[in-house]
């Protein structure tokens, strides 16, 4: 059987995260006794930091890492043109003719500056 060969890190709740800061803010302990203390690395540390003084509490955000970054990732979703009003389907066809003269432009540009 083979031994792990890095150290897993300990894993801390929210609340536990919390009380970690209010003791370093509270002067309590420095930065670099919470790192050594309790096994953090000063990235992550400084992480939980931020979003306390953001949010007021630490941010639980394992198993987050993809989700909801960009609603533009992955493949575009299908339009259904049936359940659009009319309005909204002339504004669809106006930022399409919109893309159609941008590309047509920069063509042209590039055309130019390469000839």
């Amino acid at each position: 059987m083979s031994e792990r060969k890095t150290r897993k890190h300990p894993q801390y709740t929210i609340e536990q995260k919390n009380e970690i800061i209010k003791a370093y803010l509270r002067q309590e302990i420095r930065m670099l006794e919470v790192t050594k203390r309790y096994d953090i690395n000063k990235g992550v540390f400084q992480r939980w930091l931020k979003q306390y003084r953001q949010f007021g509490t630490a941010v639980d955000g394992r198993g987050k890492a993809t989700k909801n970054k960009s609603p533009y990732k992955g493949r575009p979703k299908k339009i259904d043109f049936e359940s659009m009003t009319k309005e909204e389907l002339i504004e669809y066809i106006k930022v399409g003719e919109e893309i159609k003269k941008v590309i047509a432009y920069l063509r042209k540009q590039r055309k130019n500056t390469t000839s």
